[in-house]
């Protein structure tokens, strides 16, 4: 039968999102290692939901994705990690022996568990033996089951047996502990007439053994100090559990007993009992942890047994706010509150990624508890994760940071109008955004100059939008023309545009040159200042536009759109002619270039070992010149260290890598800048540890979480 290893996850995580309609659910590790037996493997769930369904993934703790081993490892589509039933022969420490993770991801974001030790018991030859053991009459006798100690983890001793009786709670004067040694109270001179016996299981492969026979050998009181029989040197225990401290000695007269705890006697407190066995603590507490001595006298002499009990809270890590709602371009802080032990390692993850300070993220706090990002971006949105680590024990909480589109939006403007001269015309633009927009204003593509007559001004109303407002006063033939409110944040930009048109004797403003983008979209605009005019056309090379199907004119504001320009046809010289009256016309001309943004050459990393070299070449294929070609790995410049090479050379790149390791694992960007523009192309570069390549296959393994594995355990308490 499989041990399913979901007995050791506790509690459901839930992080919902009331304005969008995706969600991930985790399930937190309160135990962080799962011990199978190699006779019969194991199945590891990774506890992971979504709406829609989400992604699951399973990563080795060094960061490399596993894949399949044959008839050794395989992920399920359900996302369950299994191992199968191995010879020792076939031992693997890389899979065997070893931490992993599980990632799950949808549209939400992406999280990832906590590190999950994954360990395999051999089945091997071990006895289990009791020693004989000496009373006096009337005193106390302790026989102990001797358990090897290579395997004494795993070993629990279930029972003891008087001859071929077994001993249990109801035989009187026989007492087993908690740690499986067996008491007999009260010796009589009976009790060494039996031969005793432990039997012990293998929690994990089942095996049971039976020890040898011991006998007790019972002599008459005679005066003698204490000797202890059974004690401790450290217990370590769980908050809110049950411990025992034991403490027994022989001795005549009967011993007596005294507990101190860090050289005090122990204080009064109805959670701790001196028993037959020991002291027994009820509900152990943090403050319960220090130095126990058991002080046994009588008559004849003194012992004592020292030793120092450790109390454990789990540890719990809690993020807030809980809710995290922000806009593109704002500043999110972030903070997480760990409880359990004062030492620990904290780190930050952003959808399942490890987050590092830099220009626009801060840490801040003893340690590092407080993250504070500035101008997000839209990508930046999805689950934030808190881990906190201290050796073997860790935890983590997470919530999903939502960034709604700051993207500033006009919600009313101003419209085409005719005025007279000496008119007063007022326009505005409303609009909404975060942060608050800034709106500027141009006259044909010219910024407005401030004076006497040209009054720029803006509030915010009741809502929060910005309301900006252009005054002109006396109006004069040149106000005329396209007016265009723009405004921008951090967020992104928006502009508005109609013609605002005075009477009086058409002409046009002297256009400048003007630059387009290769594959772009392209507005020109004729300055056409007067009214009323007869008509505004376009020609290019003597030839009336539009003559394909990428080019349209606007004859009522004077506008030329050209779509997905193309700098064979498109450049050149664009003139605009006004009808001034039926036998008077104006024109001007204006030169367009182009510019052609680079192109890159797809590229992907192959699947490498540690130790081998890799040679990767960024190629732009097209793109006007000169051309800038840079690395970075996981968005950031590559650090000097990772002894990474690059080479330019004209219109390529080469990165170079002599000797791999693990830390070369990442997200590999090339970027080119010119004139144009700027591009990239990402590829991740994955670097396996040393697993027999016959035995890999070729793709990653994916697990879409449609359904949970059942039964599904939730533990309270353990």
């Amino acid at each position: 039968m499989w041990i399913l290893a979901i007995i050791f996850f506790q509690c459901i995580l839930n992080v919902f999102s009331e304005d969008l309609r995706s969600s991930l659910y985790f399930v937190n590790a309160s135990v962080q290692e799962v011990v199978f037996a190699s006779t019969t493997g194991t199945l590891v769930p990774c506890p992971a939901a979504g709406v829609p369904p989400a992604s699951l993934r399973w990563y080795l703790a060094t960061g490399e994705e596993i894949y399949d081993v044959p008839g050794i490892r395989h992920v399920h589509p359900n996302g369950t990690l299994q191992i199968f039933h191995f010879n020792p022969s076939s031992f693997s420490n890389l899979i065997h022996d070893n931490t992993y993770y599980c990632t799950a991801e949808n549209p939400s974001g992406k999280i990832r568990s906590q590190d999950v030790h994954i360990k395999a018991v051999l089945r091997e030859p071990y006895t289990v033996r009791v020693e004989d053991q000496k009373a006096m009459r009337g005193n106390v006798a302790v026989f102990k089951c001797i358990i090897p100690v290579s395997v004494e983890a795993y070993i629990t001793v279930v029972s003891w047996e008087k001859d071929t009786l077994s001993i249990n709670v109801q035989t009187p004067r026989f007492l087993i502990t908690s740690t499986g040694a067996l008491y007999i109270l009260d010796v009589q001179n009976e009790d060494g007439l039996y031969n005793y016996r432990c039997m012990t299981r293998h929690r994990y492969t089942g095996e049971t053994r039976q020890s040898n026979s011991a006998r007790l050998f019972v002599s008459d009181p005679t005066n003698s100090a204490p000797a202890i029989l059974d004690g401790f040197e450290r217990r370590e225990v769980m908050a809110s559990h049950r411990v025992e401290l034991p403490c027994k000695a022989s001795g005549h007269p009967a011993p007596k007993y005294r507990w101190l705890k860090d050289n005090r006697p122990l204080e009064p407190d109805s959670r701790f009992r001196q028993s037959v066995t020991g002291l027994l603590i009820e509900r152990a507490q943090p403050g319960d942890t220090g130095s126990y001595v058991c002080e046994v006298w009588n008559s004849y002499g003194n012992a004592e047994v020292v030793g120092r009990l450790q109390v454990k809270e789990p540890l719990k890590a809690v993020v807030s706010p809980r809710k995290v709602k922000g806009s593109v371009g704002s500043q999110v802080s972030l903070s997480c509150s760990v409880s359990g032990s004062e030492e620990y390692e904290l780190s930050w993850y952003r959808n399942g990624e490890i987050i590092y300070p830099g220009n626009s993220v801060r840490m801040t706090g003893n340690n590092r508890e407080n993250l504070v990002m500035a101008g997000m971006a839209k990508s930046d949105g999805g689950a934030y994760q808190c881990f906190a680590r201290n050796g073997k024990m860790s935890a983590q909480d997470f919530v999903q940071v939502i960034l709604e589109d700051g993207t500033p939006k006009i919600i009313s403007s101003f419209s085409e109008k005719v005025f007279g001269t000496n008119e007063f015309v007022s326009l505005f633009c409303t609009v909404k955004g975060t942060p608050e927009p800034r709106v500027t204003w141009t006259l044909d593509d010219e910024p407005v100059v401030r004076t006497s007559r040209h009054r720029i001004g803006h509030y915010t109303n009741q809502e929060g939008h910005v309301v900006s407002h252009l005054n002109i006063s006396q109006t004069t033939g040149p106000d005329g023309g396209v007016y265009r409110c723009i405004c921008n944040n951090s967020a992104g930009a928006v502009s508005y545009q109609a013609r605002i048109n005075v009477r009086g004797p058409a002409s046009i403003r002297p256009m400048k040159n003007l630059t387009a983008i290769a594959g772009r979209d392209m507005y020109i605009h004729c300055r056409v200042i007067g009214y009323p005019y007869y008509s505004i056309k376009w020609h290019k090379d003597a030839n009336l536009l539009p003559y394909n199907h990428r080019q349209r004119a606007f004859e009522n504001n004077g506008t030329l759109k050209l779509y997905d320009v193309q700098k064979d046809v498109d450049e050149g010289e664009y003139t605009c002619s006004v009808l001034v009256s039926p036998s008077l016309s104006t024109s001007q001309s204006v030169h367009v270039s182009v510019k052609v943004p680079p192109t890159i050459h797809p590229f992907e990393f192959p699947r490498f070992s540690i130790g081998q070299r890799v040679f990767i070449p960024c190629v732009v294929m097209s793109g006007d010149q000169p051309v800038v070609i840079t690395w970075q790995k996981d968005g950031r410049p590559i650090p000097a260290s990772l002894g990474v090479t690059i080479d330019n050379i004209d219109f390529t790149s080469s990165l170079r890598i002599s000797n791999l390791s693990l830390l070369h694992n990442g997200n590999y960007t090339c970027i080119a800048r010119n004139l144009a523009a700027t591009v990239e192309h990402q590829s991740q570069l994955i670097v396996r540890v040393g697993v027999d390549s016959n035995q890999l296959t070729s793709r990653p393994m994916l697990g879409i979480a449609k359904e949970r594995m059942a039964p599904a355990i939730c533990l309270n308490k353990i």
